[in-house]
């Protein structure tokens, strides 16, 4: 959740389907329903605190005998969406480094397609690497974390207000009540609503903390605060800093020469340089978001593949013994994120559905397991929900649980529509094909041959497997919240 990062990289999406009122009102309203989910997780991660988050945790809220399949379709849309989402981090770091080359070559070098897949594949390499030095190089990386984010995000707020002048600002009506269907759609309503995606896309991955619960001190405490904390933070600061992009708009052709638009505003606003400082920042940003979604991944594919929930499970469930890493795990991320960059060749549009794909996969893995504690812990009562210290109780707990089901679902509809129309090969949104095969696929394996032997999460992390995360965690994860956001 990144947001210093996460907004520059989705802004176009609102913006210009359907102008300044999509930016503000799907992240403002985006933001009180995720945190229905985010909530429903909190509870949840309290009650278990276990490293693999939803995924373990989904063992606790279902019968015995229904494990395996639930665990096996979460496990496979977690893995699916952390992979996507983590690919689309890099490929949005790929364009800034690409916007960022322009700036200063002062127009000259422009990146064609093949270029920023180049691009992207040398950042995904270089978190590669990271991922497989020591995890004491990976601290230090992370550590100052929290303080770039909102300091980068505050600066650019602080900027752009601080060198536009009032009258030159976007009126204030235009700034929360301007739409224009650039869609296709011929619906307002529609066009807005694909704004969503820049606030879904920023606040999934809830479950992160839970990922390192066991490395964490008093981890069903700390474990709720900081999903709580970092969604409430990305929230407002997220609104604050989309209405300053949106004010400070006026009068500028967007997305522009640098095919970002929140490049092109800084760039009309800030000067050159000053754009070129704060896009190093929103890099430096992105970057260690990349490097620790990575991280998180592979220990979720690590962890799934320990089950043997994946294909050739034996081999991505070996750790390096001197690391201590699952070096097998991280590559093969890596891998999977290069062939979906290819996208890129086809159009910019096609590849945006990396966006979507990660949050529609990563939202229905925890909206499955909120849904089996719905109907087996609140409505049949046939299990029992044991809750830890954040505890919502049992009528508010079950209204936002299933608000947070309502939401997913509403959500994954519009994310998985194509963007415009008419619809062709360049505009085609894949992300619902792409799930929807990656699922089938998994589910024939599982009726066929898995079931046989797929018995769902065969229980906590090792002592030794803990080592997976980053050292000093009990001092790190005090500020989980903030680093989240």
């Amino acid at each position: 959740m990144g947001v210093a990062a996460t907004i520059p990289s989705t802004f176009d999406t609102p913006m210009l389907a359907a102008g300044p009122a999509s930016v503000v009102w799907t992240w403002l309203v985006g933001s009180i329903f995720c945190m229905s989910i985010a909530l429903s997780i909190a509870e949840i991660i309290s009650a278990y605190p276990i490293s693999g988050g939803l995924y373990t945790a989904s063992k606790f809220v279902v019968p015995k005998e229904q494990v395996p399949i639930v665990a096996w379709v979460v496990g496979w849309l977690n893995t699916l969406g952390q992979i996507a989402g983590f690919a689309s981090t890099d490929f949005a770091c790929a364009r800034m480094v690409a916007a960022t080359a322009y700036l200063i070559t002062d127009g000259a070098y422009v990146a064609t397609p093949g270029a920023i897949v180049g691009i992207y594949v040398a950042i995904l390499v270089l978190h590669g690497i990271i991922n497989t030095s020591s995890t004491k190089f990976m601290a230090v990386m992370t550590k100052y974390f929290v303080f770039i984010n909102f300091g980068t995000a505050i600066a650019c707020i602080v900027a752009l207000f601080a060198t536009v002048p009032e009258s030159q600002k976007l009126p204030i009506n235009d700034i929360f009540f301007s739409v224009t269907d650039a869609t296709g759609w011929n619906s307002n309503a529609l066009a807005i609503m694909f704004g969503l995606l820049s606030v879904c896309w920023t606040m999934t991955d809830y479950d992160a903390t839970g990922h390192i619960a066991e490395e964490t001190h008093r981890a069903s405490i700390r474990g709720p605060v900081s999903i709580i904390a970092a969604v409430t933070g990305t929230g407002i600061l997220g609104l604050i800093l989309n209405i300053a992009f949106v004010a400070c708009s006026n009068g500028i052709a967007l997305p522009g020469g640098t095919g970002m638009s929140t490049v092109e505003i800084l760039y009309n606003n800030v000067g050159k340089n000053g754009t070129i400082v704060l896009l190093i920042l929103i890099i430096l940003v992105t970057n260690t978001i990349g490097i620790s979604a990575l991280q998180a991944n592979s220990r979720m594919v690590f962890a799934f593949a320990r089950d043997g929930g994946l294909p050739f499970s034996g081999f991505f469930a070996k750790m390096n013994a001197k690391l201590q890493v699952p070096v097998n795990s991280v590559w093969i991320i890596i891998f999977i994120s290069m062939l979906m960059g290819l996208l890129n060749l086809a159009s910019a549009t096609a590849v945006n559905a990396i966006f979507s794909l990660a949050t529609v996969a990563m939202d229905w893995s925890y909206s499955i397991t909120i849904l089996y504690k719905i109907y087996y812990c609140h409505i049949r009562k046939s299990i029992q929900f044991v809750p830890g210290p954040f505890n919502m109780g049992p009528t508010l707990g079950l209204i936002i649980n299933v608000i947070a089901v309502v939401w997913t679902a509403f959500v994954s509809i519009i994310l998985v529509l194509p963007p415009s129309v008419p619809v062709t090969t360049d505009t085609m949104n894949y992300a619902g094909p792409i799930t929807v095969g990656v699922m089938f696929l998994s589910m024939i394996w599982y009726y066929v041959d898995a079931r046989k032997w797929y018995m769902g999460p065969l229980g906590n992390l090792s002592t030794t497997e803990a080592s997976l995360s980053v050292p000093d965690e009990k001092t790190e994860n005090k500020d989980a919240a903030f680093v989240s956001a």
